[in-house]
């Protein structure tokens, strides 16, 4: 589940691109939120560990669809899909035949997830701030507001005004680091693609909304 956390929290920044002309850090980020509705991609994620020297490795596909749908599918080395239509949202892990079924508004609407579909502005949950290029790329650093986030900051870097990297770094210790190819934005995604059909035998877990 940790790795679900992670990935909560990095969908936020899927899709940013940097205008020409410079305005503030938040205001590029918040103005190439609001020109998208539709977002698919590959990405490469990597977890590393300040504690171990185990690296965790994985890669896969994501669909987002605003105001409320996404897919992020884990296609090696094992596969897990996580889908939410808006309403329900559903973690299905192939290896263990295991389906969870929550509350969409309850598992999303607090996370930095909520900003990239629309419902949170992104200057109430980070402070922003521009980094010296490096590695060829643009950065920027986002900066959790509350202690209770679960991560000590975000950083993007952009090529060629499109993202191309993002790393989490969390609180004890852990680092996500995403590269992201094949981005598309706009482009028509089908509403089946945030659906989800149980499979026959899997077992179902359903979370009771408060």
């Amino acid at each position: 589940m940790n790795t679900l956390r992670s990935v909560f929290c990095c969908f936020v920044l899927f899709a940013f691109t940097l205008p020409s002309v410079a305005k503030s850090s938040e205001d590029n980020l918040a103005l190439h939120l609001q020109h998208y509705v539709n977002l698919s991609g590959q990405f490469t994620q990597v977890i590393s560990s300040e504690q171990s020297s185990f690296i965790q490795s994985s890669t896969g596909e994501f669909w987002i669809k605003k105001p409320n749908q996404f897919r992020w599918h884990y296609t090696t080395p094992y596969v897990q899909k996580i889908i939410s239509n808006g309403d329900k949202l559903w973690v299905y892990d192939e290896d263990l035949e295991q389906v969870t079924i929550k509350d969409a508004s309850q598992s999303v609407g607090s996370s930095p997830l909520a900003v990239i579909l629309g419902s949170i502005e992104l200057d109430t949950l980070f402070n922003i701030t521009q980094l010296d290029n490096s590695e060829q790329l643009e950065w920027l650093m986002l900066t959790p507001k509350e202690d209770s986030s679960g991560f000590e900051f975000i950083k993007v870097g952009f090529k060629d005004g499109l993202l191309n990297k993002m790393r989490l770094h969390d609180s004890f210790g852990q680092t996500t680091d995403l590269l992201f190819t094949d981005v598309t934005i706009n482009e028509p995604i089908v509403d089946e693609t945030f659906e989800f059909i149980v499979p026959d035998g899997a077992d179902v877990f359903e979370e009771t909304p408060n």
